[in-house]
Formats: structure tokens, C-alpha cells, sequence
């Protein structure tokens, strides 16, 4: 498959371009697009790719196939429109589009083209997050109540990042990731959205934190926490279950459980308290795993490997727009709610 990548950044050099290096046998990087000539002439050298400095020259090239959009968020969606319009099936860096209205619109033109359009959530096959949806599926920790996934971390940043005009953001750059997963945890089911947003330690005028809380009408309470003020980072994963729990992070997982058919029924009383003593006083025999997990290598591999398996093969599309739509929405009802916007 023919790839053509707009934008030699982090994402564009390090992660879609070393992916697809990696995946020679299927995929190869026939062109690129890049304003910095260093950056062409690297991966002329790599990849033997024609380069460009426009965007609009990669998209007119007849020997790209499949574009890769990479660039700074706020030109994704004219980007990616424009190369569906040429012919081009597209795969846009996250966030896929500011606003559900533009997700719609590339919807629309890739429906119109014949094309598909897709967003690069590839923390979709991050190894912890795969073994958590495991264990809840399993049933071993019972109905889940509660997941909270945070990184915290202390980190001032003055990149494009930081700022709105460029669709900057801890939301788009980071939460997008963690709304994804959290999204397939809680289904279908519809969300309403608590969101404190605030500019604290880095520069520009987007947050660089972020607390969100998503209620849905069915399933458990979700807490999303992504910050660069924070001293004493938590866990990454917080999640309670009615028969145990998961706590840990992207490399290790702790598992507590136990078997709610060992308990006798409980029946409440309204008389006063025995010996004035509340709570109830039983022994609850626990079973504990620590589970340490699998670095992320292969997370841009195998997003790929849908990718061919979608256009070469007829599989469904693995990350559909309306998918991410539900993710966008919620970005958006965040900004509305604090005046991010």
C-alpha cells in the first residue's frame, strides 16, 4: 500500500513512519510532506520517498494511495478533506476534528469520494488497557462502579501544544487517547460530562489540565484526569468492582477478587446496633494477581495492520468516525462548560 505522510513531526516521523517502516512487507512511504528540508532529505535517504514542502503537492502525487495527516490539529480536517476529494482514502492524527460538525463534514466527503476516513487511535491496542477490558469481560471483579484513568505528570511545555489557535491542548493531545478506551469500556450508553479545564504551569493559553467526570445512564462512573501540575503522580488506572478491583499502571496491573457466592446474603435491620458496633464485621477472603504487562511496541503495527486488512481485504473499518464522534462531542461539551473554546 502506497503511503504518502503529511508532516515529519514526532507523530509523523516517529511513530507513523518508523510503524510503517516496520511493516515493509505490506506498506511502503512513497512520499512525504514537510515545510523543513532536513526532514525531506531524511526520508528521501530512509524511504526513497518523493518530497514535497506542500501538503497539496503530496495530495496531487497519483502514486500516493493512502495519506497520512500528521500535522498540527487545527489543519486536519481541511487537509484530510482535500486528499479525500483526490481520490485518497486518509488517516488523520488525533483529535480527527475539532467539533462534530467537521467530523461530520469528512464523513460526508469520504462517503461521497468512496474513501474511508479514519482517526489513529492506536491506544486502542495499548496492552494494559486490553488486559483491563479482559478482566472486567471475565467477570472476576463483578459489576464495575467506578474507573478513573489519570497521568500526571510535572512538565511546563511551550510548543504549538499550548496554544488554541493550533488546537492545542492537554484534551486533543492526550485525553483523546484515554476518552477512546474509556468509551468502549462504557458502550453506547449516553454520557453526561463534568469538566474542570485550567492553563496552570506551561505556556500559551491552552489547559494543561484537565478533570473530567463522565456519568452514563447505564455503567460505571468514569474519571479522566490528565495534568502537567501534578508532583505526586497516581496510578494510572483506578477501577472498583462490586467483587474486587484493578489498580496499577501502563506496565503493571494489580488484581484483587473474590468469590461473592462464599458470603451469606446480608438482611437489613432497623433495630439499634449491637454493642452500639456499625459496620459488619467479616473476613473476606481475597485473591490477589499482580500482572506485569508487555511494553506497547506493537501499538502503531497493529493500528496499521487494520488499516490493510480494511482496504486490501474488506474488513470493517477498526476506528469508524462516528466512533470518535462520541469523543469529540464530549471535548467539546468540556470546552462549552469552561470557556476553553
Amino acid at each position: 500500500m502506497r503511503v504518502g505522510i503529511i508532516g515529519l513531526g514526532r507523530s509523523g516521523w516517529n511513530i507513523h513512519a518508523a510503524g510503517l517502516r516496520a511493516l515493509g512487507d505490506q506498506f511502503r512511504v512513497v512520499a512525504v510532506a514537510d515545510p523543513l528540508a532536513e526532514r525531506q532529505q531524511e526520508a528521501a535517504k530512509d524511504f526513497g520517498a518523493t518530497t514535497y514542502s506542500e501538503p497539496e503537492q503530496l495530495i496531487a502525487d497519483d502514486q500516493v494511495e493512502l495519506v497520512v495527516v500528521a500535522t498540527p490539529s487545527f489543519t486536519h480536517v481541511p487537509l484530510g478533506v482535500a486528499a479525500l476529494q483526490a481520490g485518497k482514502h486518509v488517516i488523520v492524527e488525533k483529535p480527527l476534528a475539532q467539533s462534530v460538525e467537521e467530523v461530520d463534514q469528512l464523513t460526508a466527503v469520504a462517503d461521497a469520494a468512496g474513501k474511508i476516513v479514519t482517526c489513529f487511535q492506536n491506544n486502542r491496542f495499548e496492552p494494559s488497557f486490553l488486559k483491563i477490558r479482559e478482566i472486567i469481560d471475565s467477570g472476576r471483579i463483578g459489576e464495575v462502579v467506578l474507573v478513573r484513568r489519570a497521568i500526571h505528570r510535572f512538565a511546563r511545555r511551550a510548543d504549538w501544544q499550548t496554544l488554541r489557535s493550533h488546537g492545542g491542548g492537554e484534551l486533543p493531545n492526550t485525553v483523546s487517547h484515554f476518552l477512546d478506551q474509556l468509551l468502549l469500556l462504557v458502550g453506547d450508553s449516553p454520557v453526561s460530562v463534568f469538566a474542570d479545564l485550567r492553563r496552570t504551569v506551561s505556556a500559551g493559553d491552552a489547559e494543561d489540565h484537565v478533570k473530567l467526570i463522565l456519568k452514563p445512564e447505564k455503567g460505571p462512573l468514569v474519571e479522566v484526569e490528565s495534568s502537567a501540575a501534578v508532583a505526586f503522580p497516581q496510578d494510572h488506572w483506578f477501577i472498583a468492582g462490586t467483587a474486587g478491583g484493578i489498580v496499577g499502571s501502563m506496565s503493571e496491573l494489580k488484581v484483587r477478587w473474590f468469590d461473592p457466592a462464599a458470603l451469606p446474603d446480608l438482611e437489613a435491620s432497623p433495630d439499634a446496633a449491637v454493642g452500639r458496633a456499625y459496620g459488619r464485621s467479616e473476613t473476606i477472603e481475597w485473591s490477589e494477581e499482580t500482572l506485569p504487562i508487555e511494553p506497547p511496541a506493537e501499538r502503531t503495527q497493529n493500528y496499521y495492520r487494520t488499516i490493510y486488512a480494511t482496504l486490501r481485504e474488506g474488513a470493517d473499518l477498526f476506528v469508524t468516525p462516528a466512533s470518535v464522534r462520541r469523543q469529540i462531542s464530549i471535548i467539546t461539551e468540556a470546552r462549552n462548560q469552561t470557556g476553553f473554546l
